[in-house]
């Protein structure tokens, strides 16, 4: 059930949202050389954070984004926030700034989520075309569970471990390995609380995601199928997918009308 809030006399209880998504948008994308942070990299004149933010307002839910940005790109990413939302979402949607690190930009965002949010998404706006349906399910499986989920793709490509010379020592086997993508859905007293006491000093470094960071506390960590469109933005060359990405979206879209 929904919480819902009564604080002035006489008046009619309304829900409050349980459901939040953080949207990491703080990446310097260093090795995209693009000049800006990923998420303000453009495709056809549109900042990936447009499409990130557009899929999140459209799920049909009572929920509060919180878009985590560059402090020197904070105004821009308000400005997109007023350019995607319809005026009678039912979202709520904020912008706070990110942290040196990820796992710092996620804690940023989390502590910005009303009280009354129990189920939390933490998602990349360097995957901007991450489905509806992708998000739906992982919801489904954390109310489902009350375990931390992931979207996972199986390992195609045979995989070698080499040295720092570059030397093939062994072949891995592929068949238990999977490739994980976000949205990343966690209960959210689960998540917070991993965050609050994290292992960052680690023997494998500092987490890469926060499903990571969960499971080094001790949560339970389960996949469900992700999807290829959920591509991230890294390098230059994945600029080229994106487009193909964007491209299929548009035909489906013309296709619909």
């Amino acid at each position: 059930m929904s919480p819902l809030t009564n604080d002035v006399p006489g008046t009619t209880p309304h829900e409050l949202p349980s459901l939040g998504v953080v949207l990491v948008a703080a990446g310097r994308g260093e090795r995209l050389g693009a000049g800006a942070p990923k998420a303000f990299v453009e495709l056809r004149g549109r900042a990936l954070l447009e499409f990130g933010i557009g899929v999140v307002t459209s799920l049909p839910h009572l929920g509060h984004l919180v878009v985590v940005a560059p402090e020197s790109h904070a105004a821009q990413a308000l400005d997109i926030v007023e350019q995607v939302l319809p005026a009678a979402s039912s979202w709520e949607v904020s912008v706070v700034p990110g942290g040196r690190e990820r796992h710092e930009s996620v804690r940023f965002g989390l502590n910005a989520l009303p009280d009354s949010v129990e189920t939390v998404l933490v998602h990349d706006a360097a995957r901007p075309f991450a489905s509806a349906a992708l998000f739906e399910r992982v919801i489904t499986e954390v109310r489902r569970t009350g375990d931390a989920v992931v979207p996972a793709l199986p390992v195609v490509d045979t995989l070698k471990r080499v040295d720092p010379e570059g030397i093939v020592h062994e072949t891995v086997d592929r068949a238990p390995l999977v490739a994980v993508q976000t949205p990343q859905g966690f209960v959210r007293e689960t998540l917070a609380a991993a965050h609050a006491t994290a292992q960052l000093q680690h023997e494998g470094g500092l987490p890469t995601d926060d499903a990571e960071v969960v499971q080094r506390a001790g949560a339970k960590v389960r996949t469900v199928p992700g999807e290829q469109r959920a591509h991230k933005l890294t390098t230059p060359a994945d600029l080229a997918i994106l487009e193909h990405f964007l491209t299929a979206n548009l035909l489906g879209l013309e296709a619909e009308a």
